[in-house]
């Protein structure tokens, strides 16, 4: 009777760590509607000299030997429930197809079916206190989408997030 027991506990388990992993992660959408329109012109923050001896200093003392992928400050505005934040949307420099949303912790690639929560891989993002730019670190591409969010376009982009979420250190 022992070992049934024991095959039913493990059965269990297996079944509550099947149902789990069949579920998390699957959808990083919140409650607050957020809405960002990629058509209209912008202006970004220029990298100065400065600000990439901070990078590889950064760099230097972590001990990466990865890519590096700079995002620097949009004049674009963030539109949060009512709400228009300014500050808030940032485009890779070496790959200007993405933007990264510091609120909602949100990446917006060109062309891409959903925004997404880049959270996964070791992905990390800082930025000196200016907040003008981001350094990214472990910049895969890829992550958790939003599967409430619109389709990433030209044009108005929408998602439901978490507002206030920020992965800058």
């Amino acid at each position: 009777m022992g070992s049934r027991k024991s095959r039913l506990t493990f059965v269990a388990a297996l079944l509550l760590v099947t149902l789990q992993a069949a579920s998390a992660g699957d959808d990083a959408s919140g409650s607050t509607q957020c809405k960002v329109d990629l058509s209209q012109p912008f202006t970004t923050y220029s990298i100065a000299t400065r600000d990439k001896l901070w990078g590889e200093s950064l760099v230097k003392k972590l001990g990466y030997k990865g890519q590096v992928v700079y995002f620097v400050r949009t004049s674009l505005p963030l539109k949060v429930g009512s709400s228009t934040v300014e500050g808030a949307v940032y485009q890779a420099v070496e790959k200007p197809d993405f933007f990264y949303v510091v609120n909602t912790d949100a990446m917006l690639r060109l062309g891409s079916q959903w925004v997404y929560s880049p959270g996964v891989g070791g992905f990390s993002m800082h930025s000196p206190k200016s907040r003008n730019f981001i350094l990214s670190l472990n910049f895969t591409g890829g992550g958790v989408p939003f599967l409430s969010s619109s389709r990433v376009a030209k044009g108005i982009v929408t998602w439901n997030g978490d507002a206030g979420l920020s992965r800058l250190k």
